[in-house]
């Protein structure tokens, strides 16, 4: 399993190189100047990392509480995700949508905006 994940890897990265629009550094420095000036964004960008936030924070919180609590009443998030994948079509259409959020989560930075 080791092998298969650091192979995957080093595939990834050797299909990569040289392949990137701009260099490691250049990224690098566009985010932290991004990370800077967060505060002059649009409200919609200020908005979106809020709702992610309080999203993460609330999966967090209702496995925390349901893993102190150990009750039945509140069951936990791998509780309901093991009654979908149980059956092949619910692995397959848990898959799709894995897919399709990484999907849209990589091209949606390269869209074209047209003024």
């Amino acid at each position: 399993m080791v092998l298969t994940v650091a192979a995957a890897l080093l595939g990834a990265f050797a299909l990569g190189l040289r392949r990137q629009r701009q260099t490691f550094r250049a990224w690098i420095a566009i985010t932290a100047h991004a990370v800077r000036t967060w505060r002059s964004r649009p409200r919609a960008v200020v908005g979106s990392v809020v709702v992610w936030t309080v999203l993460a924070f609330a999966v967090v919180g209702w496995d925390l509480a349901s893993f102190i609590h150990q009750s039945h009443d509140l069951p936990t998030l791998s509780y309901y995700v093991g009654r979908v994948t149980r059956y092949p079509a619910g692995r397959g259409a848990c898959f799709a949508a894995w897919l399709g959020l990484g999907a849209s989560l990589a091209v949606g930075g390269r869209r074209r905006r047209d003024a």
